[in-house]
């Protein structure tokens, strides 16, 4: 193979697919990412066996043909060198040539055989989907999703088509996230399935401000179409849990506050709290807020007061603080509403003003009080 490609284009097209690399792995070809090169557009791919993302950029093509490159080692050459024309070539043998004005590099790499085939995604189950609404959703799920493997239905979001909305969902066993977009139309199909948070980052990174989103979906696969770039995902087969049956709707407590001042307020009182427990306490009472937090190993504590309306008898609760910080992060408006029953039940959080077409509603478990 033999092209000549913009240094910045071939980097700027490297930089989308780079992180799909895996930090570990058994199979040494993953390190690598492929390059094609037909009818003057490069292609280059790179996957983990769960994602695969292919970008691709302009070239002038002397000879077509495809090789494998070691990712982050191309990535690290390119970033180096000033914006110029590259010469990039590969013989027989698999060596490969890189020449510049500047210089001339030589690296070594494998044949296209070794490297994983691409998801073929065929199916005529589609849906098109605004790429502001799909950003948003995505970015009010995935920080509740788990880090864990042991359950692994609980590392992607999951992703409920029906006819008239879409709805997704993502909890770690401690807090739950759930927003349902309700200007959708969807009569041809119904359908559940899990997507993996690391797939739903690069999504969301590469998706554009305007436009509109078209996702394929295949029974073992999903298919995001974006400019220059598409990205390949495995679902996740695992059953989800029926995440219905854990939203409490037997409230009789029912607080209002300023999410910015809440905010404030335990981000400050949080840095006084047990670093094993991040436990902050809330002492709610008709008219104010009292959050405590104690380091009873290092003598140290906070206590502040901030003005609220609830509606009920005075409620004590605690919460691991970095679970209530990301809640409330992700909700809008100036003033949200805390439901309650008691110091043992899921504590269910909202706007006090929802989006238009949406309903976003959070949920957080508590921790037992320490005395």
């Amino acid at each position: 193979m033999h092209f000549s490609v913009s240094r910045v284009d071939f980097y700027k097209s490297l930089q989308k697919v780079i992180n799909v690399i895996p930090a570990k792995s058994t199979v040494d070809i993953l390190y690598n990412v492929l390059l094609i090169a037909e009818t003057n557009t490069l292609k280059i791919i790179a996957t983990d066996l769960e994602i695969t993302q292919i970008t691709w950029t302009n070239c002038t093509i002397e000879k077509e043909g495809a090789i494998t490159v070691p990712g982050k080692l191309l990535l690290d050459i390119l970033r180096e060198m000033p914006d110029i024309d590259l010469q990039f070539s590969a013989d027989a043998n698999s060596k490969i040539f890189i020449v510049s004005e500047i210089g001339e590099y030589k690296l070594s790499g494998q044949p296209k055989t070794e490297f994983p085939s691409v998801p073929l995604v065929e199916s005529e189950q589609s849906i098109q989907l605004k790429n502001d609404i799909l950003k948003r959703m995505i970015e009010r799920t995935i920080f509740a999703c788990s880090s864990d493997n042991i359950r692994p239905a609980l590392t992607g979001v999951f992703c409920q088509i029906l006819e008239n909305e879409l709805r997704m969902v993502a909890t770690d066993g401690h807090r739950l996230s759930k927003i349902i977009y309700k200007d959708f139309s969807n009569p041809e199909f119904m359908r559940d399935l899990i997507i993996p948070t690391k797939a739903l980052n690069f999504v969301a990174r590469n998706l554009p401000e305007e436009g509109t989103q078209k996702i394929i979906l295949s029974e073992s696969h999903v298919l995001f179409e974006l400019p220059n770039t598409k990205i390949y995902s495995r679902i996740i087969k695992d059953p989800y849990p029926d995440y219905e049956r854990v939203i409490p709707t037997d409230y009789h407590k029912e607080m209002v506050i300023d999410k910015d001042q809440f905010i404030s307020s335990v981000k400050r009182v949080s840095l006084f709290s047990n670093p094993y427990t991040n436990q902050v306490r809330l002492s709610i009472k008709s008219n104010q807020l009292d959050i405590h937090a104690q380091d009873i190993d290092f003598g140290g504590e906070a206590r502040e007061n901030i003005p609220c309306n609830f509606t009920d008898e005075e409620l004590e609760i605690a919460y691991n603080g970095t679970y209530l910080l990301d809640i409330l992060k992700h909700l809008d408006g100036e003033k949200i509403k805390f439901l309650l029953k008691d110091s043992d039940g899921a504590g269910i959080i909202y706007p006090v003003e929802q989006q238009e077409n949406e309903e976003l509603l959070m949920l957080i478990m508590p921790v037992r009080l320490n005395n």
